[in-house]
């Protein structure tokens, strides 16, 4: 009997490990630690999900939801990248009003503000890109060939679906830079305690978004004295 459990309790990890290639006919999911964790994030950023099991059936009532909610980020994505367009454009065209609290017109706050005018731009015009293309295949094509896709058509795919969000994630990181620099440059010892409590916040909100993702829907091993415990009334 203890064996039937520890055999059972061995090869769970090893079908949540496997699953992406039970339902991915000609893709192998990645088993070493770095480029398992690579793929996973990649997975959350493109289909928010930590993996591609909803792929195994596309004719469900689950994967039509799962596409309305695809749809609706994408479009909340396009509309937050238009906010930070616009705030980065109206600081590259204006001068600083009071350049003892903001000094943005200093070349490394410019630079900044620049990369995220153009990442926001181009987070824009993909995910328009993609709200349109993709909501077009899913409503006249059959998905179901995306089981049958290879490696390389898969991690294409996936990094297309995530094209947006790492641009809008490229674009709100410089945007906050340059911000960060304006403020610090400025000379205002209130306006640089501030800018630094903003920064930690960041950093922070950065470490504990890590740590969530690394906890989330993870299974996680029984005691063993449970283990003991539920054998023993077993053999009993």
């Amino acid at each position: 009997m203890r064996s039937t459990i520890d055999d059972s309790t061995r090869m769970s990890p090893t079908t949540s490990i496997n699953s992406d290639s039970q339902v991915l006919r000609n893709f192998q999911s990645p088993t070493r630690p770095i480029l398992k964790s690579a793929f996973k994030v990649l997975c959350v950023v493109a289909v928010s999900r930590t993996s591609l099991d909803h792929w195994g059936n596309t004719k469900n009532d689950e994967w039509k939801e799962h596409v309305a909610v695809m749809i609706k980020r994408f479009q909340n994505s396009n509309v937050t990248a238009g906010l930070v367009l616009a705030t980065a454009a109206l600081l590259l065209a204006s001068s600083p009003p009071i350049t003892s609290l903001m000094a943005f017109d200093t070349p490394a706050s410019y630079v900044f503000s620049i990369i995220a005018f153009s990442a926001a731009l181009f987070s824009v015009i993909s995910g328009a890109a993609v709200v349109v293309i993709y909501e077009t295949s899913i409503t006249h094509k059959d998905m179901e060939c995306l089981r049958d896709m290879s490696r390389h058509q898969i991690i294409c795919l996936l990094l297309w679906l995530a094209h947006p969000s790492i641009c809008l994630a490229v674009a709100t990181c410089s945007l906050f830079v340059s911000l960060f620099i304006a403020c610090f440059c400025s000379g205002n010892v209130f306006v640089q305690v501030i800018t630094a409590l903003g920064c930690l916040a960041f950093f922070t909100n950065g470490l504990l978004t890590l740590h969530v993702l690394n906890f989330v829907g993870r299974r996680h091993a029984k005691p063993v004295d449970i283990e003991r415990g539920s054998a023993s009334k077993e053999v009993l």
